[in-house]
Parts: C-alpha cells; sequence; structure tokens
C-alpha cells in the first residue's frame, strides 16, 4: 500500500561530508581576506612612492610569475606527498610574510611589498596543484560534481563580496587590509589541519620531500607524454591561456580606469566596484554554459564561444569610458573567463587519472601564468611608452587572439596523428557541465 509519504531528502553535501565542509569553510576565509587585500596592494602600488603604471604590472607578475616557475616542482609534490600537510604548511608561511607585507606597506615601501608578494606567493605556488586535487579525498565519486558546483559559486560569491569590502577597507589604508589577510591565513591552516591524510591514489608518498625534488623532470615528463598522447586532455590543459594573456593586458587597464575615472567616489571605491561585477560575472558564466550544453549546445563549441565572449568583452572595454558601459563590459567579460575558467577545469580533473592530475594542473598554471605575465609587462612598458591606457589591452587581446588560434591549429594536427584512445564514459546531460572546482583565476589568484 502506497502510504504517500515522499522520500527523505540527504542532507546537503556540506552537512553529510565534514571533511568537505572544512576545506569549503577554509577557502571562505581565505578567499574574503585575499580579495580585500588586492585592492589596497594595487592601490599602493600605483600611488605610493616609487608607483606607477611598471610598479602596478611588477606587483601583478610578482603575485603570478612563481605559479610559472614552481609549477613543476608543485606539480610533484602534489602527486606525491599529503596533500593536506602541503596545505596547511603553506597556509602557515604565507600568513607569516604577509605580516612582513604589512609592515613594507605600513612604512610606504613599493619595494618591499614588491619583494614580499613574490616570496609569499612563491610559497603559494607549491598548493595550487593540491587544492585542484584535493575534492577526491572529501567526497565519494557520486558527489564530485555537487561539491564542485559549491566550490565555484563559494569562489565567485567571495569574489564579489571581498573586492565589494576591498574598496571600502582601502580607504582606511593598506594596512588594515593586510592585517585581515594574514588572520584569514592562520584561520584556513587551522580549519585544514584537522583534514585526514590525502595521498594521491595509486601514488604513496615514498622518500619524502628530497625524492619528490630529484624526481621532478621525469614526473612533469611523464605527466606532458600523456596529455600529448591525448588531443582532448591537451586542449583542456592549454584552454585557459590565450583568454589569461588577454586578461592581463585588459586588468592592467582596470586599474588605471578606476584610478583615472572614479565614478564610485574614489579610485579605492571604483576598482572595488568594477572587480565585484567581474567577479559575479565569472559566478553566472558557468551556469550559462551549462543551460545551453542542457539544450544541445556541444561541449566544445560552448568552450569556444565563452573564449570569443571573453575577448569580445575585452575590446569593447578598451574602447569604453562612460560608467554604467563599464560596468555592463566587465560583467561580461567576467561571464566569458568563468566559464572558460570552469568547462577547462572540469575537463582536465575528468579526462586526468588522479596520479597524473596535480602535475597537469601545474602544467595548466604554467602555461597561462606565463602568458599573462608577458601580458601584464609588455602592457605596462607599452603605456609607459605610448601614453595610451588602452595600450596595454589591445596588446594582451591580440597576444590571446593569435595563441588561440595557433593552438587549435596544432590541436586538430595532434589530433589527425594520434590514434583514438577509448573515452572516458560521458557524464550524465543533466550534470555535465556543471563546474569543476574553482580555484582563482590567476589573475587575482591567492598568493
Amino acid at each position: 500500500m502506497n502510504s504517500g509519504r515522499r522520500p527523505e531528502r540527504r542532507p546537503g553535501l556540506l552537512r553529510r561530508r565534514p571533511a568537505f565542509r572544512r576545506v569549503w569553510m577554509s577557502e571562505v576565509v581565505s578567499l574574503l581576506g585575499d580579495w580585500m587585500s588586492f585592492v589596497a596592494v594595487s592601490l599602493l602600488a600605483l600611488g605610493g612612492e616609487g608607483g606607477g603604471v611598471v610598479a602596478l604590472a611588477l606587483v601583478m607578475v610578482g603575485h603570478h610569475l612563481p605559479n610559472a616557475l614552481f609549477a613543476p616542482v608543485a606539480g610533484v609534490l602534489a602527486d606525491r606527498l599529503d596533500r593536506r600537510w602541503l596545505l596547511v604548511a603553506t597556509s602557515v608561511v604565507q600568513g607569516a610574510l604577509t605580516v612582513g607585507m604589512l609592515g613594507a606597506a605600513v612604512v610606504g615601501s613599493v619595494v618591499g611589498v614588491q619583494v614580499l608578494v613574490f616570496v609569499r606567493a612563491s610559497v603559494g605556488a607549491l598548493r595550487l596543484p593540491a587544492q585542484s586535487a584535493v575534492l577526491r579525498h572529501v567526497v565519494e565519486e557520486d558527489e564530485l560534481l555537487e561539491a564542485n558546483a559549491i566550490a565555484s559559486a563559494t569562489w565567485s560569491v567571495m569574489f564579489a563580496v571581498g573586492m565589494a569590502f576591498g574598496g571600502l577597507i582601502a580607504g582606511l589604508g593598506p594596512a588594515a587590509a593586510l592585517a585581515l589577510d594574514a588572520a584569514s591565513f592562520g584561520l584556513a591552516a587551522l580549519f585544514l589541519r584537522g583534514l585526514p591524510p590525502m595521498v594521491a591514489e595509486g601514488r604513496p608518498a615514498e622518500g619524502g620531500m628530497l625524492s619528490a625534488l630529484a624526481s621532478v623532470r621525469r614526473d612533469m615528463v611523464h605527466a606532458w607524454r600523456h596529455a600529448w598522447e591525448r588531443p582532448p586532455l591537451l586542449e583542456a590543459v592549454l584552454a585557459k591561456t590565450p583568454v589569461h594573456m588577454a586578461n592581463g593586458g585588459a586588468l592592467l587597464l582596470l586599474n588605471l580606469v578606476a584610478t583615472q575615472l572614479p565614478f564610485a567616489g574614489t579610485g579605492a571605491l571604483t576598482l572595488g566596484v568594477l572587480q565585484c561585477v567581474r567577479g559575479a560575472g565569472t559566478g553566472v558564466g558557468p551556469l550559462v554554459g551549462v543551460a545551453l550544453v542542457r539544450r544541445g549546445l556541444r561541449g566544445e563549441r560552448a568552450a569556444t564561444g565563452a573564449v570569443w565572449v571573453t575577448f569580445g568583452a575585452i575590446a569593447v572595454f578598451a574602447v569604453t569610458r562612460h560608467p554604467a558601459a563599464l560596468l555592463a563590459v566587465v560583467l561580461v567579460w567576467g561571464l566569458g573567463s568563468g566559464a572558460n575558467w570552469v568547462l577547462s577545469s572540469t575537463e582536465i580533473q575528468r579526462l586526468s587519472p588522479d596520479r597524473f592530475v596535480g602535475r597537469l594542473s601545474a602544467v595548466d598554471n604554467l602555461a597561462l601564468t606565463v602568458g599573462l605575465c608577458a601580458a601584464l609587462l609588455g602592457g605596462a612598458f607599452l603605456v609607459e611608452r605610448a601614453g595610451v591606457p588602452s595600450a596595454s589591452a589591445w596588446l594582451g587581446l591580440g597576444a590571446g587572439v593569435v595563441t588561440w588560434l595557433g593552438a587549435q591549429w596544432m590541436l586538430r594536427r595532434r589530433a589527425a596523428a594520434v590514434p583514438a584512445l577509448p573515452a572516458p564514459p560521458p557524464l550524465p546531460p543533466e550534470v555535465a557541465a556543471v563546474p569543476a572546482p574553482h580555484p582563482l583565476p590567476p589573475e587575482t589568484e591567492r598568493s
């Protein structure tokens, strides 16, 4: 006899998976602290003693270049050592370095902040592949998609909230924002400390740190060969680089526009508002992609569309100065950039065996970071020489378009040369395009 009772709903993932809840809480406090300090440090670089466009570019490069320099080491460590240990240790060290940045900001030393940003980012680079792989350890396989969606939504919400608060707090000076950021590292380490061990499946931690460091070249070559022989995976690994070349030049222009056209009252508030709106776009973009794929759009077309939406928005941003138009354009910019990030991250996670995912995430970080930093530095020097702020956006956009076209040509040649390999089973249509874990886009990534 049917009693008419509905089946009881399961508790939400955050309630039923305490380890995932710890990871999520650590990300919430980390992201909030980082976005607040990001606004303050950017404005200090533009306006402090010895500041200017090149100084701003150097601070931004200092945030990101270590992701490229240390990516091979970081990927191997994430696949060989306890990922939990890496996350906790790097959080503690980064918190201490942020206290040093606070001291440099108090005395107005742009050079001191630049150096400490680079050192802190070097430590942070060691954690990025581990962050990308950690969800495999805290939820079941059939819960990954739900976990990914929560992680993506959390990133976007905290980016928007943190940038908005960052604009307000920056009015009090960079010290207040950096003090909160330092505290956020300590709190994140406390949350992560309670996690269970997280050693990569099939790769026990053998020989410790020294053995892992000695194997960097060999292990990275093995991971690259694995992707090179599988064009769909190779495409996912390289998908972010053209977009972030365009982002690099455009982000430099965004900071300049905020200080030269402070429509929100001050440069700090204007930068916070623009970044907040762009962050909202990065959250909505993946949802739009999901809806389009569910309606029958092929995943490859969705990924290509995300790239060209980003390129188009940056082109319009370079020529727009009306406040309302700027807000609309940065929203669309965020839509495309966010969709590009999560679509490629999803494919890396889906197509990579666990023993390779850390290293392939490192290759991903290396390629996009080199492109981003090259666009930042090239754009800054071009602006200094030409005196035209939008020159940085056009340089990054041109480099991104050329790189995307070249990558597509190379991938077609690889697909024709490599025998077809068995494809992984497709995801159910209703969840096929749910966003992957959303580590921060490198243009504003936790350093």
